[in-house]
């Protein structure tokens, strides 16, 4: 009987740590979640003054939130009571041990065991500001050179890390295309860890640069960025690679950056320096992502945040909770501390680097955006790509016509994610059809979803410097090995190629 009173006062002193910590952690992700949706309700309450919505306008908004409410309530309640249901039945099982004096945990052990789960989940927060030594690119050590720069971007060099690799110059140089939107530091990722897909080229010694995006609170140049400033600005960027290297160089857009990519390459103003496109999770016409494509068309203004020196840019803190809407079955406050708490108990309290760097990816990372550049990403969500091949964004007000890849011979290598609810297979590979019989497009599925193949570079069903077998049972290879091969096919040096397009005209 001491034993089964002793066993309760345990009890009763790790469920009030338990509901302590439920109560720390929960209040966290519902004062991260409130902040945004504060932050975004303020932006649109200043726009709806100048430019108010009409009724028709109010009544889709209305809609869509009740909808997403009634969707984040329901996934909530499900959520909740899966948990609620495994812990009764756990529980009950070391309760009746404790009676019955039986073999097995009891409910002391129980208690305790998920006190400290709930514990490590409302201090992981520590775990996530201890990763930002090791999270993306550290410019400022010696694994990173500055290469050029332009009024709005910086290009830096990301050399091997791997022991024994030296940069090759028979190697076709490639430069990163990181999307404003989720910042760049999610192609470095975890670069000591094997989880960095910058480095997963440069470790193989292929000349690999990346386009760094200055700071948009500080450079005037960043704020009022358009479309076109892009293209000549990331032109000016591969030109002096192609000189550098003497040889034209391989475009590598991730998810926004690769639609940017593409359109820059059709603007005609790389032709001199870039024959080859990779574009990785990247939504060639959004108009198939129901899950943006499907939230309400709303005027520019309610994205706007207007800085200290008057010029007006999109409020990142806004566009990222719109994100986190398009999952709002996965991302109400509750579900994360929930799924928070399985992986912590999955993993012995120790979810690993990989899970620090990723929250503090999707804490930390978010930035405004140039509204040139959220506009024409906004149409790409709103307009389709034409019957005859013509894209919704114009440059220098000349039409793309996605058909202008094959007679410029540019191979065009495009990778998606099987279980990408962001950008679908039909949004990555839009344009395809109008590119078929040219022989120009290589199409491949990765595993897992959006930013995967970012993180886990290696994942041995689909490791990115080989190749491997899908579910649809064809053999695809990886952007790595894509990137490996192609230097390996004879290509007309970029001085000679530019000497013979001055020759022609």
């Amino acid at each position: 009987m001491l034993s089964i009173m002793q066993d309760i006062a345990d009890a009763n002193a790790s469920l009030l740590r338990y509901c302590v910590a439920l109560t720390r952690a929960s209040n966290r992700e519902v004062t991260e979640f409130s902040e945004s949706y504060l932050i975004a309700a303020q932006a649109a309450m200043q726009a709806f003054r100048t430019n108010p919505m009409s009724l028709e306008e109010t009544m889709e908004v209305l809609l869509h939130k009740s909808k997403l409410m009634e969707k984040g309530m329901t996934a909530t309640n499900d959520k909740l009571r899966d948990a609620v249901m495994d812990q009764i039945q756990e529980g009950m099982h070391a309760f009746l041990n404790t009676v019955l004096k039986q073999d097995g945990e009891k409910i002391s052990g129980y208690l305790k065991r998920e006190a400290e789960i709930m514990e490590a989940v409302a201090d992981f927060h520590e775990e996530i500001e201890k990763i930002k030594d090791e999270f993306g690119f550290q410019l400022k050590t010696p694994d990173y050179e500055l290469v050029h720069e332009t009024d709005t971007f910086k290009m830096y060099q990301v050399l091997p890390i791997k022991e024994g690799v030296k940069v090759r110059d028979d190697l076709k140089p490639m430069l990163l295309i990181p999307p404003y939107m989720l910042g760049v530091h999610i192609l470095g990722f975890l670069p000591f860890e094997d989880k960095s897909y910058a480095h997963a080229f440069a470790n193989e010694g292929i000349p690999t640069y990346v386009r760094i995006t200055k700071d948009i609170m500080t450079t005037e140049a960043v704020q009022t960025t358009t479309p076109e400033r892009d293209c000549l600005e990331t032109a000016e960027l591969c030109a002096k690679l192609a000189e550098k290297h003497g040889q034209k160089i391989t475009l590598n857009g991730t998810c926004q950056g690769g639609y940017i990519s593409l359109i820059n390459v059709l603007s005609g103003r790389l032709q001199g320096s870039c024959d080859a496109l990779i574009t990785n999770v990247a939504p060639i016409d959004g108009t198939y992502s129901e899950s943006v494509a499907g939230m309400p068309t709303m005027h520019h203004d309610y994205v706007t945040e207007t800085l200290p020196n008057g010029n007006k840019v999109a409020n990142g803190y806004l566009l990222s909770l719109g994100m986190r809407f398009v999952a709002i079955d996965r991302e109400t406050p509750l579900i994360k501390v929930l799924d928070q708490a399985s992986l912590h108990k999955a993993t012995s309290l120790s979810p690993g680097k990989t899970t620090a760097a990723l929250f503090r990816w999707l804490l930390k990372e978010r930035v405004h955006l140039p509204l040139g550049i959220h506009n024409m990403s906004s149409l790409t969500f709103q307009e389709p790509i034409a019957e005859n091949g013509d894209l919704p964004v114009k440059l220098f007000g000349e039409t793309l016509n996605v058909k202008k890849l094959a007679e410029m011979n540019v191979h065009w290598y495009q990778d998606y994610a099987l279980k990408d609810d962001l950008v679908t297979y039909h949004c990555a590979t839009g344009a395809n059809k109008h590119l078929e019989g040219t022989g120009i497009v290589e199409s491949v599925p990765f595993p897992a979803g959006h930013v995967a193949i970012l993180t886990s570079p290696y994942n041995k069903r689909a490791p990115v410097n080989g190749e491997f077998q899908a579910k649809d049972g064809q053999t695809y290879r990886g952007p790595v090995k894509f990137q490996l091969d192609i230097s390996a096919q004879p290509k007309p040096k970029a001085k000679r190629a530019a000497r013979a397009k001055k020759s022609d005209a």
